[in-house]
């Protein structure tokens, strides 16, 4: 998202206004008006304020860079067929069964920004790293195709 890979970070020129309200950085409180409500952030940065400050983006609150890791997945399809034996009786085998099968063949996570193709069933780290929910644009799990042919005799 910092590096400017998806679609919504394609206007590197374009001022962004932080959702949000008005704070006092010595308290953390919200700054109100005369009548107690918010008062509204309309102060514009630009790009590189908004995706590399300790406001907003990468480096900022939290709630802007967790996402929902759900996930709806086709995990593996396998199509077979094995031959009649009526078909086999006159040759040497005994069963004969074609299939093939895909593993990892389409997701989608609903609830991460358009474009991102991030999986959350990969690890941007070794296991033993104790680092736990970073992703640093590693690639989705790979995707395989095959062909099997059993054969009996």
């Amino acid at each position: 998202m910092a590096r400017g890979h998806l679609k919504i970070t394609e206007n590197r020129e374009e001022l962004r206004v932080i959702p949000g309200v008005y704070g006092d950085p010595r308290t953390f409180e919200p700054v109100t008006d005369e009548n107690g409500n918010f008062i509204r952030n309309t102060t514009a940065i630009t790009a590189f304020d908004f995706y590399f400050s300790n406001g907003f983006g990468p480096y900022g609150a939290d709630e802007t860079i967790v996402f929902d890791g759900t996930t709806i997945r086709l995990r593996e399809v396998s199509l077979g067929y094995d031959l009649p034996k009526k078909i086999l009786d006159k040759t040497p085998f005994g069963s004969l069964r074609l299939s093939i099968s895909g593993r990892n063949l389409w997701f989608k996570a609903p609830n991460f920004l358009e474009g991102l193709n991030f999986d959350p069933e990969v690890l941007a780290e070794t296991a033993d790293s104790n680092v736990q929910g970073f992703e640093y644009g590693s690639a989705p799990t790979t995707r395989r195709y095959g062909v099997n042919l059993s054969v009996t005799f």
